[in-house]
Parts: structure tokens; sequence; C-alpha cells
């Protein structure tokens, strides 16, 4: 994708960057508009993913059966979850 251009030394990076934002903005606002959304279409969907993910393990654990897993974690026993099936 072309993400990586260049490569400079720690004491060069702001200079670099300088050139790198004077050289973008030399461009038609619309096209770097384009160009960030077609970006940041490519990752969308794992934002959405994570976001789901992140919720199912809210869900998650305010059920009784994590409440179950986190105390048999720590008297060191293994959990009994068959009493939480439905």
């Amino acid at each position: 994708m072309g993400l990586v251009n260049v490569v400079v030394p720690h004491d060069q990076l702001d200079a670099e960057v300088a050139r790198w934002c004077a050289e973008i903005l030399e461009r038609s606002p619309t096209t770097i508009t384009i160009a960030k959304r077609s970006f940041n279409a490519d990752s969308e969907n794992i934002h959405g993913s994570s976001r789901r993910g992140m919720q199912a393990l809210t869900i998650y654990y305010d059920t009784e059966a994590s409440k179950e897993g986190v105390r048999a974690f720590a008297e060191k026993r293994k959990p009994d979850f068959r009493k939480y099936q439905k």
C-alpha cells in the first residue's frame, strides 16, 4: 500500500514529516479526502467487529456464569458452568 515510503533517523523525523505535509498540502483537498476515506473504509469493518466483541464481553461479565468463573479461579477450583445452562 505504500504506507512506509521512507525511513529516517529519529533526529530527522520532524523535518521529514514537514516535507511530506507540505507535499500533501499541494494536492487537491477533495483528492485528499477521497484518499483518507479509502484508507478508513478498508479498516472500518475491524472497528465494527471489535466494538461488537467488546459489547458481548460486557454482557457476559454481568452473567452468573462469568461470576462463577471468577469465583472458581479465585478459589483455585474448576468452575461449574452446568448450573447456568439454559
